[in-house]
């Protein structure tokens, strides 16, 4: 049997039983050989081996090695990818080494100090930023605390461990960092739109080759000599898994592999290494889930009614209870497929299904790289014994890209300030992004987080991708300006129809100029100052027309008639509006403020602020004098039915 590649290695999931050791089984996790050695086996398939022997201070390696192979193990407090150890694994090496560099180092645990520590802090900030040395120095701390017995450390360094927050309280420092933005929409728009036409030329590359292959394999008779010969050789390393490189002459008359043109070969029929960065901006860019989760995509996936896949991801910084989600990508038309999510993964899958056969890649990932790059033995072993094909992810999830390279082959250039400046190019980040695609969701939806939220919490999406965004303050203030301007351009459009003691008398005289000013016919105004127009505590100049109801019959309650245009105020109404003032006050000794407001508040402006003052002192005493002590507020949501 062929070496395992770790994304080789049976995983459980659904439907699949985990696999098991014959017999009892204990794990041996610590062994000696020079020196201590630690044997790591992440929950991602991913296994390394961490030996002491190679680092200085020997009198620590027994007890830190226990200490690291507790923090490891799968009970651990978070190192549970291979990229989580070797991350923190570099930290306590990187200590060791400067320990061991020190005029007199400690022989034992016991020896190290909370100056060590210090002083190691100090020097590590000399060389990094200082959110980065806060981060290394949490490693050690939690690298410490699994030091058993606590006694082997001194009482100092064990009251440093058990002090909140970090050394020097640097957490307001990092905090007050404020992370990079996302891209503007003109950034986004060309780096999707670079991605999409390399990933339609892979697509067109591919397909083409796979056509040529079965007219090869059906009709040969109608190709032409040189399309035979190609399309045999096509079929043969899709058939295989093997590319033969041609070979190129030297100067001395020998020859050798010409490496390049054997990966341009294998391109043909297979994802190849310069395929990748464009797959990953589209598939970061069109789910707004960060890079990680993208390139832990298994294969497996359930189509549903062609409209959508549910494809199961994996986020391994959340909690283990909920690392793994199933999510519900839109596929979409023929013609919008590279448009979203759910279509790009149907195409990633296609494409990669001739690789993954010989690389048998449980992630959807799969491409050939031929035997020439180097891993460890094992991993090369295991390229080799599959023609070349891996997971791209499976080593290594970090893998590295050359996103300068990538930008500067596509001309990307990022904003600037002023339209007059030289542009410069855009630094890509998978990370950037993603808080792109998290923004522009969330303007999407109306700012409605919520529904905005598919990776993080709302609290989460907000502290971290959106609140010191540009792009999404910028839009913020945009709607806050409109809501403004559009509160206020109503407010000041609201005229209401009062028929004060001046409009009074000029209709007594002019019925047909007052009726004018008050934008309604002659007939209306001598009804409504007969009463016949009356509602509860105004006039209805057009009872039929309502603007509350999209011009129908009015329906709403007679709270709502004081802000209808279609209202018409007179002396007379003056002791109703009192008792309905009155009715108000009680309303508000009933209620919430909160909810007093959002009901009452601007019956009670227009009331207090817009009638009241267009009527003299006198006027008012007299109608105050005159309300009726109870209001028919049984009427104030209109008429009912009799029950």
């Amino acid at each position: 049997m062929p070496p395992e590649i770790p994304s080789q290695r049976r995983r459980t999931g659904r439907g699949r039983v985990s696999p098991q050791p014959d017999g009892f089984y204990e794990p041996e996790i610590v062994r000696e050989e020079a020196g201590p050695v630690v044997e790591f086996f992440g929950e991602d398939g991913r296994r390394a081996t961490y030996s002491f022997a190679e680092l200085p201070c020997p009198g620590l390696h027994a007890d830190l090695a226990a200490a690291w192979a507790r923090r490891t193990s799968p009970t651990g407090d978070g190192l549970r990818t291979r990229a989580a150890a070797e991350y923190a694994w570099g930290v306590i090496a990187r200590l060791m080494r400067w320990l061991g560099e020190l005029a007199r180092p400690p022989r034992a645990l016991r020896g190290l100090s909370l100056s060590h520590l210090r002083r190691f802090d100090q020097h590590r900030r000399m060389t990094i930023q200082a959110t980065s040395a806060v981060l290394e120095m949490a490693q050690i701390r939690a690298l410490l605390r699994e030091v058993e017995p606590a006694g082997l450390l001194r009482e100092e360094v064990r009251e440093y461990l058990d002090r909140p927050g970090q050394l020097y309280g640097r957490w307001r420092e990092v905090r007050a960092k404020e992370p990079p933005p996302g891209y503007s929409d003109r950034e986004f728009a060309a780096i999707m739109a670079a991605a999409r036409k390399d990933v339609v030329a892979i697509r067109q590359r591919l397909r083409a080759s796979r056509t040529l292959i079965e007219r090869f394999e059906t009709a040969p008779h109608t190709l032409s000599g040189d399309e035979r010969a190609r399309a045999e050789e096509l079929a043969r390393m899709l058939r295989t898994g093997e590319v033969p490189p041609p070979m190129k002459a030297k100067g001395n008359g020998g020859h050798l592999p010409d490496l390049a043109a054997q990966r341009d070969r294998a391109g043909q029929v297979f994802l190849t290494t310069q395929d990748l960065p464009s797959l990953m901006v589209m598939g970061v860019g069109l789910s707004g889930r960060n890079g990680e989760t993208i390139k832990e995509l298994a294969a497996d996936f359930r189509a549903l009614d062609g409209r959508a896949v549910a494809v199961n991801l994996l986020k391994r910084r959340r909690n283990k209870a909920r690392t793994r989600q199933t999510v519900h990508w839109e596929v979409g038309s023929e013609s919008s497929r590279l448009h979203t999510p759910g279509g790009w993964f149907l195409l990633l899958n296609e494409l990669a299904e001739s690789s993954r056969v010989f690389s048998r890649s449980e992630r959807v990932w799969s491409i050939w790289t031929g035997d020439t790059a180097g891993g460890p033995e094992d991993f090369k072993a295991a390229r080799s014994a599959a023609k070349g094909h891996i997971d791209p992810f499976g080593l290594k999830l970090a893998r590295q890209f050359e996103w300068n390279k990538w930008v500067a082959r596509h001309e990307l250039t990022a904003d600037t300030a002023d339209d007059e400046a030289e542009p410069e190019p855009l630094v890509l980040t998978m990370n950037r992004l993603k808080k792109t695609a998290e923004v522009r969701t969330t303007r999407a939806v109306g700012g409605h987080l919520p529904s905005a939220s598919r990776t993080n919490t709302p609290d989460v999406s907000f502290l971290h991708y959106l609140r010191n965004d540009p792009t999404i303050r910028d839009w913020a203030e945009q709607i806050l300006t409109e809501a403004l301007e559009d509160t206020e351009a109503s407010a000041r459009a609201f005229r209401g129809r009062i028929l004060d003691e001046q409009m009074a008398k000029e209709a007594g005289h002019d019925p047909a100029a007052a009726a004018e000013k008050l934008g309604t016919t002659t007939d209306k105004l001598t009804a409504a100052m007969s009463g016949e127009l009356d509602t509860l505590v105004a006039s209805c100049l057009d009872f039929e027309h309502s603007p509350q109801n999209d011009g129908g019959l009015c329906n709403v309650s007679f709270l709502t008639c004081l802000r209808c245009p279609n209202a018409l105020v007179a002396e007379r109404h003056l002791p109703k509006l009192f008792a309905l003032l009155r009715w108000l006050q009680s309303e508000l000794d009933a209620r919430g403020v909160d909810d007093w407001i959002a009901r009452h508040g601007i019956t009670w402006l227009i009331i207090t602020r817009l009638i009241l003052p267009k009527f003299t002192e006198a006027q008012q005493e007299q109608a105050r004098a005159n309300a009726s002590e109870k209001l028919p507020t049984e009427l104030l949501d209109g008429l009912k039915e009799p029950s």
